[in-house]
C-alpha cells in the first residue's frame, strides 16, 4: 500500500506499543545497552523496540512528520533512559521525538500540551494527529480530533499492518470529513 499523505504529527504511547513491557513496573534499574537495539536490566531482562517500530519512525522522519511520545508512566526517567539507550540508525531514539509528554493524566492532556508546545494547535484541531496506543480507554482523544489507532496485540506491538491501516482510515476521514472506526478496535 502506498501512502499518499501523512498526518502532521504521530503520537506514540510507549508501553506495549513501542516495546513489550511497562517500563515503570517490569524494568529493574539500572539498565545498560547490550547493543544499539537492545538493553538489559538488573534482573537480566532484555528489551528492545517491537520489530516494525524503527522503520516506522524513520518513515515518519523522512516525511517530515512530528513525533510525540505520550505515556502515563509513573517513572518517566526510565522511559527517558530507554529512549536514550535504544538507537535507530545509530542515533539515540529520543532524538527523533519532538515532544515527550509523560506522567499521570489522560492522553487528551498530553496531546493538547504537545500541540501547544510545538505550535500545532491548529493542526490538531484540523485532525492532523494520530495516536497509536494499546489501551482502548485512550480513544477518548477523538474528542480533540485526534485519530486513534489501536495497537491491539501486546506481543506484537505497533506493526506495519496496523500503521498502514490506521493511516488509510485517517486519510479517508480527512478526505471525507467522516470519522472511520478502526477495524482493529474491538
Amino acid at each position: 500500500m502506498t501512502i499518499k499523505r501523512y498526518p502532521k504529527a504521530v503520537v506514540f504511547d510507549l508501553d506495549y506499543t513501542l516495546w513489550p513491557c511497562w517500563c515503570d513496573t517490569h524494568i529493574t534499574m539500572p539498565i545498560k545497552a547490550v547493543s544499539d537495539s537492545q538493553i538489559i536490566d538488573r534482573s537480566g531482562m532484555k528489551l528492545g523496540f517491537f520489530k516494525d517500530v524503527e522503520s516506522i519512525i524513520l518513515e515518519l522522519i523522512d516525511n517530515n512528520v512530528k513525533i510525540i511520545g505520550a505515556s502515563r508512566t509513573a517513572a518517566p526517567y526510565i522511559a527517558e533512559e530507554l529512549l536514550s539507550l535504544l538507537h535507530i540508525s545509530n542515533t539515540p531514539a529520543i532524538k527523533y521525538f519532538d515532544s515527550l509528554q509523560w506522567g499521570t493524566g489522560s492522553k487528551v492532556k498530553h496531546i493538547t500540551k504537545a500541540a501547544k508546545q510545538l505550535n500545532m494547535e491548529l493542526e490538531l484541531k484540523e485532525g492532523e494527529f494520530i495516536l497509536f496506543d494499546d489501551e482502548l480507554r485512550n480513544r477518548d482523544v477523538r474528542s480533540i480530533n485526534c485519530h486513534f489507532g489501536h495497537v491491539f496485540d501486546e506481543d506484537e506491538g505497533l506493526t506495519r499492518n496496523i500503521f498502514l491501516e490506521e493511516l488509510k482510515l485517517w486519510e479517508q476521514s480527512i478526505t471525507t470529513g467522516e470519522f472511520k472506526e478502526s477495524r482493529f478496535n474491538f
